[in-house]
């Protein structure tokens, strides 16, 4: 095995390079510098230094230029943010997702306004969308919307602002995936399961995947095999190569090679995995051609660096970090330790060991049976993979069922994975670039058992800061009340010491897994893996969509609920996920009182029903006590039911604004008898509701009340102590 790898020093530095670049003030100046320092390494012959100093000074150029392509396109966006009625076009990538009271269409970057923007744009639906045949775009009329992860998006009101346009070449590639995913259909009606594994495995699309399916293998850590990746289409090329080679065509088999890796990306879609492995497989038939052999390694190298010239903005996507990191972890730690008889078990160790800090950082999850089972898996996935294209070209129902067989065996692998999965807190990100660029520093300078060792020992970094984090983050000094950014929703916790109260779990009615993606990993973050009470104040999608997943993840001690207006699909999956953990159910009707460490909490709801928004004024109220100062938790509380509750209430220091600032709410007489110090506004970012409304807030302002807000200020926690209170945002800034 070929122990060099030239390549390494011009990635390294093109990282080093691109994640510096937007700080430096004369990038210009310092990229021309480059050039000239590589031309007088390379008189010196100092090549690979050389190469090594070219790569930083490209990757200034691409940085500068990313940059201030963003800026421009931010800049487009603000002239028209929420206020011009647009007709965006987007090119046709995927087809329709089915969620919840809506459809989705996603797809890389769009043009609006005349503008072209390189970002994502999800196109949502609230009507059956028809069918997309060969066209090339997707065009809509409305609204764009920029939510608070810089995520567009657009929400389609009628059929008659949609339509598509363009006609895609019979020659293309994708559009032969389109033509094989349209057949298929006709089967999706009595075998659904079978029809969409065969569409994610064969054709790269996803979109009819069940959620269950989904939650399985990202349980087992076997969810990279759930799609048409690097992994399978390293598995076919090099099955197509090796038949050709036996068959005495060794020139053939290269070419195959090259042409497969021409034609996967458009006939898949150009994902980090696709492109790696594509990238790589095309550069391997080129050095054959050339008779010019070279290492994995270095054609590892090689295909992160064109992925990030041509897609700088990679650098931060969990996809490009989990592909490549994953490939890398094989090939410099586990062929290296794989040297011993244990040879499987060295490859565990070092999957596992790369790709557990990025899970963390990206998602909060961990699964540490993930690699043993991707490896029992990988062998299954590949039949199904053959089914699956033997089914595309015969529709013979014996490969369906052949499927939907290995599809039961695939579910009960991971289920046996998943009790070894679950939240964490993330690393965090210094240790994690500290921890993957020291791993490739290594790479590039060091070699034999001193580079393994180093490259361990980087590795190790992220993960055991993560667990540093999360032991010392399971208790709090001081009380403290937390107001967790959730968007456009409300979720609130309280902590003392060990105890912990979590006061609705926010939400979107088009996000079942909300909870997953935005509440566990919050909780995840501050080291809660158990809480006392949990209180629903009323059954909307905003403040109940992410409960069930708590409930079905974490452990409960018993659900608080309001005894009125307890109906919807949100309430149902909650309850049934209270029923699947057995978490005891309590009914606040008059009051109820709890302790929770230095917290004492007075809960109770109107005593009369409300003809005028029922489910809000059905809120359940929170007085909360800790060291003399009282905090008053409104749920979604209207101007009618703070009338109705005011002779319960006194003076408080802290104010949970009701129902995110509406209009509504916060009436005179509330703030009168309250006279808070302090309020606190939980709602999005640019929502549609226009919350918290012009009039709430400057009904604040003159009660000189100091006023924060979730949408401005990110999370807000306030600390309190026998003698003070305290402060913090995690966005500092009231603009």
């Amino acid at each position: 095995m070929r122990d060099d790898v030239p390549a390494a020093i011009p990635l390294f530095t093109f990282l080093i390079a691109l994640t510096a670049a937007p700080w430096l003030s004369r990038a210009n100046a310092t990229a021309a510098a480059l050039v000239l320092v590589a031309a007088a390494l390379l008189r010196l012959r100092r090549g690979r230094w050389a190469m090594g100093a070219m790569a930083a000074a490209a990757a200034i150029l691409v940085s500068q230029s990313a940059q201030r392509r963003a800026a421009a396109e931010i800049t487009a966006f603000e002239r028209f943010r929420g206020e011009t009625f647009l007709a965006i076009e987007a090119p046709i990538e995927h087809d329709w997702s089915q969620r919840p009271h809506v459809n989705v269409l996603r797809s890389s970057r769009f043009v609006a306004g005349g503008r072209s923007f390189t970002e994502p744009i999800a196109f949502y639906a609230r009507f059956e969308p028809p069918p997309i045949g060969d066209e090339l775009f997707i065009r809509a009329e409305g609204f764009l919307r920029r939510d608070e992860r810089g995520r567009y998006s657009i929400s389609i009101k009628s059929p008659r602002l949609l339509s598509y346009t363009g006609a895609a070449s019979p020659w293309s590639p994708a559009t032969w995936n389109r033509r094989i995913a349209r057949r298929l259909r006709r089967h999706a009606a009595t075998r659904p399961d079978e029809i969409a594994m065969i569409e994610a495995l064969v054709l790269g699309r996803g979109e009819r995947l069940s959620d269950s399916t989904r939650d399985e293998f990202k349980r087992g850590g076997t969810y990279h095999l759930l799609v048409f990746s690097g992994l399978q289409i390293s598995i076919a090329a090099a099955a197509i190569a090796l038949m050709l080679r036996w068959a005495g065509a060794p020139r053939g088999s290269d070419l195959s090679l090259l042409a497969f890796a021409l034609i996967a990306p458009p006939f898949i879609g150009t994902s980090a995995s696709v492109s790696r492995a594509s990238c790589g497989i095309a550069l391997y038939a080129i050095s054959r051609f050339a008779k010019r052999p070279t290492s994995f390694e270095n054609l590892w190298c090689v295909a992160a660096l064109a992925r990030l010239l041509s897609t700088p903005s990679d650098l931060a996507d969990p996809a490009f970090h989990l592909t490549y990191a994953g490939a890398a972890s094989l090939l410099f730690l586990g062929k290296p330790l794989a040297r011993t008889r244990l040879r499987w078990v060295a490859y565990l160790f070092a999957a596992e060991l790369a790709i557990a800090p990025l899970t963390l950082f990206h998602f909060h999850q961990y699964a540490l049976g993930g690699s043993l089972a991707t490896i029992v898996m990988t062998p299954i996935v590949f039949v199904m993979l053959m089914l699956g294209i033997g089914f595309c070209a015969t529709e013979l129902p014996f490969f369906l069922d052949a499927i939907g067989l290995l599809n039961s065996l695939c579910s009960a692998i991971n289920v046996a994975a998943s009790p070894a999965s679950g939240f964490f807190a993330a690393p965090p990100a210094i240790a994690l670039a500290v921890g993957l660029l020291g791993a490739l520093l290594a790479i590039g300078l060091l070699r034999g058992r001193l580079r393994t060792a180093a490259v361990i020992i980087a590795l190790l970094i992220p993960t055991a800061a993560a667990i540093h984090h999360s032991l010392e983050a399971r208790s709090v000094e001081h009380a403290e009340i937390a107001f967790l950014d959730v968007g456009q929703g409300d979720s609130i916790l309280l902590r003392s010491g060990a105890a912990s109260v979590l006061i609705d779990g926010g939400g979107r009615s088009d996000d079942p897994r909300f909870g997953e993606s935005v509440l566990l990993p919050l909780l995840a973050d501050r080291g809660v893996s158990r809480i006392d009470v949990v209180v629903l104040t009323h059954a909307h999608p905003d403040h109940c969509g992410g409960l069930e997943a708590v409930l079905r993840r974490m452990r409960v001690g018993e659900l608080w609920l309001s005894p009125r207006r307890l109906r919807g699909e949100c309430a149902q999956r909650m309850l049934a996920a209270a029923a699947a953990s057995q978490t005891p159910i309590r009914l606040v009707g008059g009051e109820r009182t709890a302790r929770a460490g230095a917290f004492e909490l007075h809960a109770f709801t109107s005593d009369r029903p409300h003809r005028r928004a029922p489910e809000n004024n059905a809120s359940i109220v929170i007085i909360a006590t800790a060291f003399g100062r009282r905090t008053l938790l409104t749920g979604d509380i209207e101007r009618e039911a703070e009338r109705a509750i005011a002779p319960r209430l006194t003076a408080t220091h802290i104010l949970k604004v009701p129902h995110h600032g509406s209009r509504s709410s916060t009436g005179a007489e509330l703030l009168a008898i309250t006279a808070p110090r302090w309020a606190v506004i939980s709602c999005g970012r640019n929502n549609l509701f226009g919350h918290p409304h012009p009039s709430v807030t400057e009904a604040l302002h003159h009660a000189r009340v100091r006023t924060l807000r979730t949408d401005r200020n990110g999370t807000i926690v306030i600390s309190l102590t026998p003698r003070a209170l305290f402060v913090s945002k995690e966005i500092d800034t009231d603009g």
